[in-house]
């Protein structure tokens, strides 16, 4: 009897222990995947600029290097740096109309310059963070335009979706940078994780917490502290726009509300786009004009 007792006891702690190996093993395989970025870069979108865009490169604080395009406007001394979202590019996002949108901004008299993040497009490889690290490559941006004689109070900087947060961070850390758009950030990333985990990665959602917990050991950084609500204060008394569709079925609209609550001198708009992030594409006319009104108004 104690034999088969004894034999009972080392099949469950057997069974167990594969669970365990399992369950760990699943976990840090989702994290080495679900934290490095998916690349997309078509360089026949340069076309969409009156003149070719000259193709910079730049290295951040921590040696990563940053590819993007710089596109002057000798009339103005205005300089927007636009940055996208997570799996995207500077000729990916907005379902590929970003570099449409970045010309139509130089035509309002703005000089571009229009990056790709850390990972993403022809930047050199990383793993992405929700705007933690690379708000690194914004602010190094901005050096590089004042390197190229841009004056700080002439920087206004535009993020759309994980680029929001990156924006909204690098104007935290960086009083250099004049004014901020965000177009559809979300105000703490935790919680749109949870909503999308089953969806973006097939698993149960108990494997999540362990999943981030290898995320940090990956990165180096505790992914759940992507908190835009949380730094938006700090860009006081700097200009902010914040945009968002009132019906965004990926980021629900409550997050530019809180947004909107943490710096309630910001100016606000919202859309009634039926994609995330896609206001641009639901009127881009209109919103050129109101995004280049608000940078005409802010980097006076």
């Amino acid at each position: 009897m104690k034999a088969k007792k004894h034999f009972f006891l080392k099949l469950a702690s057997g069974i167990s222990a594969f669970l365990v190996v399992g369950y760990l093993g699943i976990s840090a395989y989702a994290g080495h995947t679900l934290s490095q970025p998916n690349r997309c870069f078509d360089p026949l979108k340069a076309s969409v600029f009156a003149v070719p865009p000259e193709n910079v490169k730049f290295r951040t604080p921590d040696g990563v290097e940053i590819a993007g395009w710089f596109i002057p406007e000798k009339a103005t001394d205005k300089v927007l740096i636009l940055v996208h979202g997570l799996n995207s590019s500077r000729t990916c996002e907005l379902a590929g109309k970003f570099a449409e949108f970045g010309s139509a901004m130089n035509q309002k008299g703005f000089s571009i310059l229009t990056i790709d993040l850390r990972g993403h497009g022809q930047s050199a490889d990383s793993r992405f963070t929700f705007g933690i690290t690379e708000r690194r490559d914004v602010i190094a941006a901005v050096d590089w335009l004042k390197i190229r004689g841009f004056k700080p109070k002439k920087i206004g900087v535009l993020g759309i979706s994980m680029g929001s947060a990156t924006v909204i961070g690098a104007a935290a850390d960086d009083s250099d940078i004049r004014a901020v758009v965000t177009d559809s950030s979300y105000a703490e990333v935790y919680p749109i994780i949870q909503e999308h985990w089953q969806s973006a990665s097939g698993l149960p959602g108990i494997f999540l917490i362990s999943t981030m917990m290898f995320g940090h050991l990956l990165t180096g950084y505790d992914l759940t502290s992507s908190k835009p609500v949380q730094e938006i204060g700090r860009i006081s008394p700097r200009p902010v726009l914040i945009i968002h569709s009132a019906i965004d079925p990926y980021t629900p609209i409550q997050n530019a509300r809180q947004l909107r609550e943490a710096y309630p001198w910001a100016e606000y708009w919202e859309t009634n786009a039926k994609k995330h992030p896609e206001s641009y594409n639901t009127n881009p006319k209109m919103y050129v004009d109101k995004v280049a009104d608000f940078y005409n108004r802010s980097l006076k």
